[in-house]
């Protein structure tokens, strides 16, 4: 957790909530028959049910009861992706460090 930073963290946040909304959109237009069915907006449509992975498939009663509760799991969501992806990379960033360390002083 040395090399966490929250401005990869932010950026990190914003482009899983920025997928998570396109995801979104193409679910519910799949789903109403707004526009054609083309194979990218199946794809899209389909990846929302990852974007929806820890909150809403655990607590979908609790969460479906209310649209703004809804949304507050889905931003739950991509604060739990942006966590695990810049937990990744600060804990690799770490261990690169010591590797360098070891390298050095070997």
């Amino acid at each position: 957790m040395k090399n966490f930073r929250f401005y990869r963290f932010f950026k990190a946040f914003m482009i899983i909530g920025f997928l998570t909304m396109v995801c979104f959109f193409a679910f519910a237009s799949e789903d109403r028959h707004v526009f054609a069915s083309n194979l990218f907006l199946r794809i899209l449509a389909d990846l929302y049910v990852v974007f929806q992975f820890p909150a809403h498939t655990f607590l979908f009663g609790f969460l479906g009861a209310h649209l703004w509760l809804y949304f507050f799991g889905l931003v739950f969501n991509s604060i739990f992706y942006a966590f695990i992806i810049e937990l990744g990379i600060s804990l690799e960033a770490t261990h690169r460090e010591k590797k360098r360390k070891q390298e050095i002083q070997s």
